[in-house]
């Protein structure tokens, strides 16, 4: 059984601790024998030391653990959010209205503060005091209105809350944290508004925060359970990082209950269930299949465990409110207690109202729901804070402490006027085998991205062609990296750095086959999870463009199989133009939407890119870690990933779309009677009749090839690949950036490392110089304690690994 929370933090506090004990001991022993002009710089070491250890100290003592909930649509997130709060504070409702971020913040004093935003027509402000009614009815009021208004506002920034609660879930759960521990839940919003900038940001915030993904287990819609899954999905990749650190609910789980055999049904659903979640999730981020085959999922149904905590609240109005939405709601679930109760609610004892919360606890799967949140916490709690914290403390000192101890015994054990020149020639050995080691292994993660680069180039001098897929040509040679050491070890970590064409290519075939199905069906339907992701007034115009186009005859056989057409008359040119403009507009109101789903899409894939990059930079940074100190064991070489791996985020996919059809001038024979005046004989030639004649007239015509829906489509799924194709090669371009510059610090710094053993050895020939065989009783101990000190320093951020 793991350890509670606050013991795996006191754990590294009383390791953090003895590490400046150990150099204070080292420190004075080592001073005996130095000269006093070391003093100053072992000070100097000290004083960091002292302040870095006062920092991680705080850190430790005070960490701020995050959960964050999101969810599939109507899936009772906000009921979720009240059940950790213990109280009704975030507005519940049928339709989605999760539409800022509402963060909640445990004190023992209650507060609502609405923050004020570009454009806010809501009621701004503070409030101190405030009852849990009146939280929940002002932020009812404050969605209501920015979703009403946004309609005809699309950039209307979204609402911000904070509010402060003694929330309920520490109790419930059980869980025993750090005793500065600052909690705090943030309320994401709905998938619909997920794209504001406002929410956006505060998303990215959320990238190390524990997060609980709600899944809605009432619906049973076959194209609506796929799209359930695709939200699953793309909350996951907004939320950022490793699945493992996100608790799935299987909400809403009571409906099974009504079923004539519900344990088989349940059961049967939730396994199928979380083998499609699983499933699916692999199928999109490979580079977690391991982490997601272990994800925890827990089944719930929060309204009635939230009634469960509210029927015992010491307030007897709230408990018999409660336990009357219970009796309405929820009797199935407690229908033989409710036989030996009074049929009126109010007429419930205290006993009989616990006995009714009881069962709603129990059967809702509140309790195991509150065990597993506390198991979660304890898991991945501590990995989220502490590597970062001992990552700072060896920065800011750790590092230096380690390398001076181990570098200054060394010096002086070389300091001898016979081991001083060969120790010279022997960092120039060092240097020049580093540097060697370095080329070949910088050579090694270079050589797949350039490889990428030439091939790009070769398909942009030609005419890109399915069979010279740039999808193919990136993974085939990323792939390659498997086989090479280090990188062998990566598993599918690097599957980002392909996988982003076949998201943007399903994104942009999704939102074109709701077009192309609306077309022909003409009924247009744009509910596609990925049309979500684009600003809902510019769908709503494509919507409306749509509707138009099927009303002047673009549907039906039309669509599907276009049409040649020659326009005749005036009013026909005109309806023929007037297509040729809507489709054109089509194409300019697709564009815009099919902008911001790319455009989230791209975020998402680009943070995975991002993430794939640093884990593949941590990994060669390991290896040459290894390697440099392998070759100098005694110069105590390190490469923090915060100093040396800083990848730059500044890249971004380009898609732009074109349609309409050409309209040519044209020409074509029209009979025309006119009339002729004739003699005749039965008028003795002496007087005429009319006579009428056929005569062919050329006349001018606009002819034009209305394209079919598919011919339509095509065209902007080559303009999609043609784009891929200089993606590539930007990301191509964009990759060897980052190893260079990569290869630029880590050259810096393990040559800074060398020089400063370099001037240490000089400075020791200088000042110390000693007799090698008389005193190396002396000095051999105290390099050996060095030795341990920088093994104690290296052990402190391998702590976890060996609490796990």
């Amino acid at each position: 059984m793991s350890s509670p929370v606050y013991e795996i933090f006191e754990d590294v506090e009383d390791r953090a601790k003895l590490l400046a004990k150990s150099w204070d001991n080292f420190y004075m022993e080592i001073s005996q024998h130095l000269p006093d002009t070391y003093q100053p710089e072992m000070i100097k070491l000290s004083n960091n030391l002292e302040k870095a250890l006062e920092n991680l100290l705080g850190e430790l003592r005070n960490p701020t653990l995050t959960i964050a909930t999101t969810g599939t649509t109507s899936s009772g997130k906000s009921t979720l959010v009240n059940l950790l709060c213990g109280a009704e504070i975030v507005p519940m409702a049928v339709s989605e209205m999760s539409a800022g971020v509402v963060t909640i913040e445990y004190s023992d004093q209650i507060s609502l503060v609405i923050h004020e935003t570009p454009g806010a027509t809501w009621e701004c402000g503070e409030w101190q005091g405030i009852s849990e009614e009146e939280i929940s009815e002002r932020l009812y009021q404050v969605m209501i209105s920015y979703i009403d208004r946004r309609e005809g506002n699309p950039n209307l920034a979204c609402p911000q809350s904070a509010i402060s609660y003694p929330f309920k879930f520490l109790k419930e759960s059980d869980i025993e944290l750090p005793r500065g521990t600052k909690i705090r839940i943030m309320d994401l919003p709905g998938l619909a508004y997920v794209g504001d900038e406002g929410n956006a940001s505060v998303i990215r915030q959320c990238r190390e925060a524990l997060c609980i993904v709600t899944y809605n287990s009432a619906e049973t819609d076959r194209q609506k359970v796929s799209n359930l899954l695709q939200e699953v999905v793309t909350q996951v990749k907004d939320l950022g990082g490793s699945p493992a650190r996100m608790l799935f609910v299987l909400n809403k789980i009571d409906v099974f209950r009504t079923d004539k055999n519900w344990p088989e049904t349940e059961n049967r659903f939730v396994k199928n269930t979380i083998d499609s979640i699983k499933n699916e999730l692999i199928d999109r981020l490979k580079e977690y299949t391991e982490e997601i085959e272990n994800l925890q999922v827990v089944k719930l149904s929060t309204w009635p465990a939230l009634l469960a905590l509210q029927i015992q609240s010491e307030h007897d109005e709230l408990s018999f409110q409660a336990s009357k939405k219970a009796d309405n709601h929820f009797n199935g679930m407690v229908e033989d207690i409710l036989e030996d109760l009074p049929r009126k609610t109010q007429n419930w004892s205290r006993h009989d109202r616990k006995r009714v919360a009881d069962a709603l606890r129990q059967k809702s799967y509140a309790g195991e729901f509150f065990d597993n949140l506390n198991n979660h916490i304890t898991q991945h709690f501590p990995q989220l804070v502490i590597p970062q914290v001992v990552e700072r403390f060896n920065v800011a000192a750790g590092n230096a402490v380690a390398e001076w101890a181990k570098q200054t015994t060394t010096a002086i054990l070389n300091s001898s006027e016979d081991r001083y020149q060969q120790e010279c020639e022997e960092i120039e050995h060092i240097r020049g085998a580093i540097e060697h080691f370095l080329e070949i292994h910088d050579r090694n993660l270079r050589e797949p991205f350039e490889e990428i680069g030439k091939k790009i180039q070769q398909l942009l001098e030609q005419q890109p062609e399915d069979e010279n897929d740039p999808i193919v040509s990136i993974e085939n040679t990323i792939i390659k990296l498997k086989y090479v050491e280090p990188y062998d070890s990566l598993g599918e970590k690097l599957y980002p750095l392909y996988g982003w064409i076949r998201e943007l290519r399903q994104g942009i075939s999704q939102v074109l086959e709701a077009v192309a199905e609306s077309l022909e069906k003409g009924k247009v339907n744009l509910e596609s999870t990925n049309l979500k992701k684009a600003n809902y007034l510019k769908v709503n115009l494509l919507e409306r463009k749509l509707n138009r186009l099927v009303d002047l005859g673009y549907t039906a056989s039309v669509a599907k199989n276009g049409k040649n057409m020659e326009a005749r008359t005036e009013n026909e040119k005109k309806e023929l133009k007037q297509l040729n403009e809507e489709l054109n507009e089509l194409a300019i109101h697709l564009n815009l939407v099919l902008e911001d789903v790319v455009n989230q899409i791209s975020n998402q894939e680009l943070n995975r890119m991002h993430q794939a990059v640093e884990e593949l930079f941590s990994f060669h940074l390991s290896y040459l870690e290894k390697g440099s100190n392998d070759i100098a064991p005694n110069i105590a070489i390190k490469f923090p990933d915060s100093q040396v791996s800083k990848v730059d985020r500044q890249l971004k996919f380009n898609f732009k779309f074109k349609a309409g059809f050409p309209i040519t001038k044209g020409t074509w024979e029209e009979s025309v009677q006119k009339a002729v005046q004739k003699r005749v004989w039965w008028k003795l030639w002496l007087g005429t009749s009319t006579f009428y004649e056929m005569e062919y007239e050329i006349r001018s015509s606009d002819n034009a090839e209305i394209p079919s829906v598919e011919k339509l489509l095509e065209g902007w799924v080559l303009q999609s690949k043609q784009a891929e194709v200089e993606n590539v090669k930007q990301i191509a371009h964009w990759l060897l950036e980052q190893i260079d510059c990569l290869k630029k610090n880590v050259s810096q710094v393990q040559s800074d490392i060398i020089d400063r053993y370099q001037s240490r050895l000089d400075r020791a020939r200088q000042e110390v110089t000693i007799d090698y065989e008389k005193e190396k009783n002396i000095w051999e101990p105290m390099a050996q304690k060095a030795q341990q000190l920088t093994e104690e320093f290296s052990s402190l951020a391998k702590i976890l690994s060996k609490e796990s």
